[in-house]
């Protein structure tokens, strides 16, 4: 009834070779420069390497499936219900029809090959065509029966059973992928925090021997990482010098300083009329007040103070490692003015910052606090969703710096509600 050549996920062991691609984490990451490693924030060098080491698993897109027919020759030297007298070698072809499936598909092209750890005695037969630049890869299938023993209920059942079995050996190897995937987050994860433990543990090891350290002048700049298997996010290139750390505050303070900031927004809103007539730098000065009943006097000197009109900052060196700006709810094109704006301030490298708007003019609520996290994620700059408590009226985003792609700026949005009614 047809071609059985070209069988599918029989040609390799899928286990094995995900397994092999585990090992290659750790040389990988050994391979980019100290200065990168230490310059490039976590997340995004978990990305990168996701990219490079992960595999994409199969996926058919059977509603974009094409079909064509028409006339062959057909082979039928092994049926046994056909006489060729004493000579059975073959072949022997006789008038046919055929029918060709074709599906696009996404994916990584070896997992065709391979068999996934659940399989069946029996495999599907297809070519399938890798994906080429922008165009999608395609399965084939070729199917053919003698026009003379032609049975439609039968070659109907025959393409059924096949898809059937296609599906099920493309789900069970993404499955497989899938675990695969998350199981090389981790450990990728893991090598880059190896790594930064060993440049730790061995820095000045020569300084402390009492050797004179010196950097080679003529050793060439760091370059993005080339991308040979697919397409896969460069690391940002190191500006001149080696990298430095810098100042930071701790993330137990951040979320102290945003519980603060919480605090007073719930007492805004609880008694909205007592502020309706304050604009944004008295708001500001209010909650500038508190943070420094917290945080003034402490012993690192760092304190809050006017930076601008609206905002309060933790500054030091001419760098800010926290900001908060206060401005008043005007639309979406006030809400990304005022990210743009965070996002221009000279930064320390892990700046956290917040944004506190404040609705004094739309009645319905709602509708404001639907518009902000979508208006934010469609900035330029926008880079991750960061985890937080889930809470009404606040997200948390991790943006890329204005001023330098290897700084990142994490805002936590707060929006708080002090509509009044004119006749209240």
């Amino acid at each position: 009834m047809r071609h059985r050549r070209n069988y599918l996920f029989a040609d390799g062991d899928l286990s094995a070779t995900l397994r092999e691609n585990l090992e290659r984490v750790s040389p990988a990451i050994d391979r980019i420069s100290r200065d990168q490693l230490l310059a490039t924030p976590n997340a995004d060098l978990v990305d990168h390497f996701v990219h490079e080491l992960g595999v994409e698993p199969l996926s058919l897109l059977e509603e974009h499936m094409g079909t064509t027919e028409g006339e062959t020759q057909v082979d039928v030297s092994g049926d046994p219900n056909r006489f060729f007298g004493d000579e059975r070698t073959g072949p022997f072809y006789v008038p046919g029809h055929r029918i060709e499936i074709s599906i696009p598909y996404t994916g990584d092209a070896m997992l065709w090959k391979l068999k996934p750890s659940s399989w069946k005695s029996v495999f599907p037969c297809g070519d399938a065509l890798p994906q080429r630049g922008s165009q999608l890869g395609s399965l084939h299938l070729k199917f053919s029966t003698p026009v003379d023993s032609l049975n439609e209920e039968r070659l109907g059942d025959i393409i059924k059973r096949e898809l059937e079995l296609i599906r099920f050996y493309v789900e069970s190897a993404a499955s497989e992928v899938r675990r695969h995937n998350d199981e090389l987050r981790e450990s990728i994860k893991r090598a880059i925090s190896a790594r930064r433990e060993r440049i730790q543990k061995t820095e000045g090891i020569a300084s402390r021997l009492g050797l004179p350290v010196k950097r080679n002048p003529n050793a060439p700049d760091v370059e993005a990482i080339k991308v040979a298997r697919k397409l896969v996010r460069p690391l940002p290139p190191l500006k001149s010098g080696s990298y430095k750390p810098e100042y930071g505050i701790e993330d137990q303070t951040y979320e102290h300083i945003l519980a603060v900031i919480r605090h007073e927004i719930a007492t805004f809103e609880a008694t909205p009329s007592t502020y309706k007539s304050l604009g944004e730098e008295d708001l500001r000065n209010i909650l500038l007040a508190h943070l420094n009943g917290h945080y003034e006097g402490d012993a690192t000197g760092e304190t809050f103070r006017k930076g601008g009109k609206t905002d309060i900052r933790i500054e030091t060196e001419s760098r800010a490692a926290f900001i908060a700006e206060c401005k008043l709810w005007s639309g979406t094109k006030g809400l990304c003015s005022a990210v743009d704006q965070l996002l221009g301030y000279l930064t320390w490298r892990d700046c956290k910052t917040a944004l506190i708007i404040f609705n004094k003019e739309v009645k319905s609520f709602s509708s404001v606090i639907e518009k902000c996290p979508v208006e934010l994620q469609t900035n330029a700059k926008y880079k991750r969703v960061l985890a937080t408590e889930n809470r009404t009226g606040e997200w948390r985003f991790c943006f890329q710096s204005a001023n330098d792609e290897l700084r990142e700026v994490t805002i936590h949005v707060f929006v708080a509600d002090l509509f009044v009614a004119h006749d209240a």
